[in-house]
């Protein structure tokens, strides 16, 4: 008896089954790539960056995965990229002032560092939106 309930409650489930999900997923963030200086600092860094990146689901309907079914979510996405990026830069101007102040004691070695401001979509085809390094350098 119970094997023909489990058997005929799959059988009948005629609920709808998508092709792709209903939700995709964008993030505009930061990232080190290359980093010589106090470890503490980059820890700082790394936890400004998560604290303040933007990761979002957004609902929208595509059935190909084709990057023109997200012209609209994609947009958005650049314009808080537009946002995200000076916002930023504007901390590393503030992690120039901490380094000038000695927040992280007496530098024995300049700080240099790379990282990427990128805005992407997990979802679909041609997923990288935006993307830049910026190098930074105390004492410039």
């Amino acid at each position: 008896m119970l094997a023909s309930g489990a058997f005929t409650s799959c059988e009948f489930d005629t609920s709808p089954e998508y092709d792709h999900p209903l939700y995709v997923t964008y993030a505009i963030s930061a990232g080190n790539l290359e980093f010589v200086g106090p470890e503490q600092l980059l820890v700082d860094m790394n936890a400004w960056i998560k604290s303040n990146q933007i990761v979002y689901d957004k609902q929208v309907n595509y059935s190909t995965g084709d990057a023109s079914e997200f012209a609209k979510t994609d947009a958005e996405a650049i314009q808080q990229y537009g946002t995200f990026l000076p916002t930023f830069k504007a901390y590393l101007d503030e992690v120039r002032g901490k380094l000038a102040t000695g927040t992280y004691g007496e530098l024995t070695e300049p700080v240099k560092a790379i990282f990427y401001v990128s805005a992407s979509r997990t979802q679909g085809k041609e997923g990288h939106l935006k993307y830049e390094q910026i190098t930074f350098n105390y004492p410039e």
